[in-house]
């Protein structure tokens, strides 16, 4: 099946299902698109309302921020200056969607606060929040213009275009010249995002002009598009795991086929490692394709923002699924675990056509 061309050029070369593709539309109302984060079992949603506190034994203080239409990046900035001091998160949300989220601070929030697009309300105490340490998110989704749609509950684990941005120059376009050590190239689809990294000839330099978390985004942006490479190609080769593969066991455990287990594939970094079979022919064949070795991962100009690798899902479930027809549209309730987007399952239901003027981006 065809895919579209803002899916190529992103990595996402194919489907997992067979199904024909449908004129589904997400967010034609805002309130079509809920993400409510989850922490320790409690929805930040329900702590908003007072429904659920943290009465942990922690230093930090918790904040539950409820926002919509900002950008992550932007959202950080008014919450730290909010909050007068350091925020932890476990991760951004969708900027097109109502977002509760948790929020972690060094310094006591009063018991609500208003920023512009975003309300604040502290919650209870605990343990510092960092990346990927929530549960996952639980989403309220509307598909409008639709009568019904066909209910799966497994997908492809792709990164899903939020992490690449809305249009070129994407974010793993500028992540590929960073690896690459290409900075003249960097700055320049960097100036085309808006940002000013003229007369910058160093990564020291840009680091210094647009921070190193970015720097860090846009290359973390590159490995997720060479995921979707090695798994779109995988949907071809197909999901059982075989010699050579990594494998999630039950209990949480990494291991090695035979050992029985969900199917994994490496985010690629420095210290990414394979053990012969497919995957390792594969993975040769796609950093030569990108001219590329693991090692140039490695900043040591740079240490901060060096990338080690890691390992994803191949496939994902859809939790607590629950669907309701109605006139026109299709409502669906479900739960992602950590790093697992909304939009990638939505995009094996609806395959759109047209990704933008369908709202998933």
């Amino acid at each position: 099946m065809i895919v579209p061309q803002i899916d190529r050029e992103l990595g996402m070369l194919n489907y997992m299902s067979e199904s024909e593709p449908v004129s589904g539309k997400l967010r034609e109302k805002l309130s079509d698109f809920i993400v409510d984060e989850v922490l320790s079992g409690k929805r930040a949603s329900r702590a908003f309302l007072g429904k659920e506190r943290f009465e942990g034994s922690g230093f930090h203080y918790y904040v539950v921020l409820k926002y919509e239409r900002i950008e992550d990046r932007e959202l950080i900035r008014r919450v730290s200056r909010a909050l007068g001091g350091r925020v932890g998160f476990a991760g951004v949300k969708d900027a097109r969607s109502v977002s509760f989220q948790f929020i972690s601070s060094n310094r006591r929030a009063d018991m609500e606060l208003r920023l512009r697009g975003a309300v604040i309300k502290w919650v209870g105490k605990g343990e510092w929040i960092s990346s990927g340490l929530n549960d996952g998110n639980h989403f309220s989704i509307v598909v409008r213009g639709v009568e019904e749609l066909e209910t799966i509950r497994r997908f492809p684990n792709f990164f899903s275009y939020q992490r690449f941005g809305v249009r070129k120059p994407y974010n793993h376009e500028v992540g590929r010249a960073l690896v690459k050590r290409e900075i003249e190239e960097a700055c320049d689809l960097l100036a085309k995002q808006g940002y000013d990294a003229s007369e910058t000839r160093s990564l020291k330099q840009l680091s210094e002009r647009i921070g190193k978390e970015l720097l860090r985004f846009y290359i973390h942006s590159y490995q997720s598009y060479l995921f979707n490479l090695l798994l779109s190609e995988r949907l071809e080769h197909g999901l059982s795991p075989e010699e050579g593969d990594f494998v999630l066991k039950p209990g949480g455990e990494i291991s090695i086929y035979p050992d029985e287990g969900e199917l994994l594939l490496p985010v690629i970094g420095a210290f990414t490692r394979t053990k012969g079979g497919w995957l390792e022919e594969r993975l040769k064949s796609l950093l030569r394709d990108e001219g590329l070795t693991r090692e140039a991962f490695i900043f040591r100009e740079l240490p901060e923002i060096s990338s080690l690798g890691d390992f994803r899902k191949a496939v994902c479930e859809a939790l607590s699924l629950k669907s309701k027809r109605g006139r026109g549209f299709v409502a669906f309730t479900f739960f992602l675990e950590s790093g697992s987007y909304a939009t990638s399952y939505l995009r094996e239901i609806i395959k759109p056509r047209d990704p933008v003027s369908q709202g998933f981006i």
